[in-house]
């Protein structure tokens, strides 16, 4: 039997609005998997209507006895679908699709050649490409929705178009080639502001990486990893890199020499305590080095590495008094030694 006080507490206001919340709650949590559904089935629908590229047959090279050396492409802030008018910026820079993907071609020539060029003094069988973000120009400022050549939609089948076309003009040239691809981004967000939780999924940065991955497939070297998270430790040669985009460190007007400092040394901070107390997981969280975009600036120093953007200066950069080359960089990775031979492939 019921208590007339229990009867009471069960049926008072408090008891009511906790009920309430509880069900508002359960409906908020039943909508958010129901819009979660349906962008995983969109992204399943998309990915099966994709043609894959054939396999090239393989390119002879020399193997050289050694230690093994990796080159390491970095792509990083391609902004695909972005358009700007050189006259509008005092012909500093023109971008566009077309210029783009010239760009990108001339890039996978000359990282080619210059890879050939490095095998004439080091053993190099592999390669591996890190990819940081920002493939897209996406749709977060209005004045991107009005000027981009075409919708984001079409941005992500252009962008995966265009690096599925880099990736397999590298491949016949080594034994395998590794991929390294962040999806959490900042111009292919889905929404207004920056989220932390799943961003990397809920991102057409995240459908780019899929589109590559299901592009690629029949490449039988070619091994694709997505990582759809902000950050993420990928060993290439023996050597860890922190991979970001960039977005998430804190900086004002131009490089934040401050900021990319006071972020490398609280993540090296926090890493090197969990390492202290469970030294197994060190090659899962703890690095070598810090490598993002972002920033549009390619930076090098002993503890991080910033590439440079596809696009250039745009009218934004030249508002502000900036300006840098469009350019993507490369270097070459010795397990023990680390980076050398560092390279700007500055692109007209």
């Amino acid at each position: 039997m019921i208590n007339e006080n229990e009867l009471r507490d069960k049926h008072s206001e408090k008891s009511e609005e906790l009920r309430r919340k509880a069900a508002d709650l359960e409906a908020t949590l039943k909508s958010y998997r129901r819009e979660h559904g349906k962008l995983e089935i969109f992204f399943d629908q998309v990915i099966e209507a994709i043609q894959p590229v054939k396999e090239s047959k393989p390119i002879k090279f020399e193997q050289r006895s050694g230690t093994p050396i990796v080159p390491v492409l970095h792509l990083t802030d391609l902004h695909i679908g972005a358009q700007q008018d050189a006259n509008e910026i005092e012909g500093f820079n023109a971008y566009s699709p077309e210029i783009a993907e010239a760009r990108l071609t001339d890039l996978t020539e000359r990282w080619l050649k210059w890879t050939d060029y490095q095998r004439k003094a080091y053993p190099i069988n592999d390669a591996a490409i890190l990819m940081t973000g920002d493939f897209i120009s996406g749709d977060i400022h209005e004045e991107l929705r009005i000027t981009n050549a075409y919708p984001s939609p079409v941005q992500v089948a252009e962008a995966s178009r265009m690096v599925s076309q880099v990736i397999a003009q590298i491949a016949p040239y080594f034994n395998s080639v590794t991929i390294h691809f962040i999806s959490e981004d900042n111009h292919a967000r889905l929404t207004k502001k920056p989220q932390a939780k799943e961003a990397g999924v809920n991102s057409l940065n995240y459908l780019v990486g899929k589109m590559i991955e299901a592009t690629v497939a029949p490449l039988s070297n070619v091994k694709m990893n997505i990582y759809p998270m902000i950050e993420k430790v990928v060993e290439v040669n023996e050597r860890l890199y922190l991979l970001t985009h960039g977005h998430n460190i804190r900086g004002w007007m131009g490089v934040p020499w401050y900021g990319v400092e006071r972020k490398v040394g609280k993540e090296a901070q926090s890493r090197l305590h969990l390492i202290m107390q469970e030294a197994t997981r060190a090659r899962e969280i703890g690095f070598h080095k810090y490598i993002f975009g972002h920033f549009h600036t390619p930076i090098d120093t002993v503890l991080y590495s910033c590439g440079a953007s596809l696009q250039g200066t745009d009218a934004y950069d030249h508002q502000a008094g900036r300006y840098a080359n469009p350019s993507q960089s490369a270097w070459l990775v010795h397990p023990r030694n680390g980076e050398f031979n560092r390279i700007n492939f500055n692109l007209k």
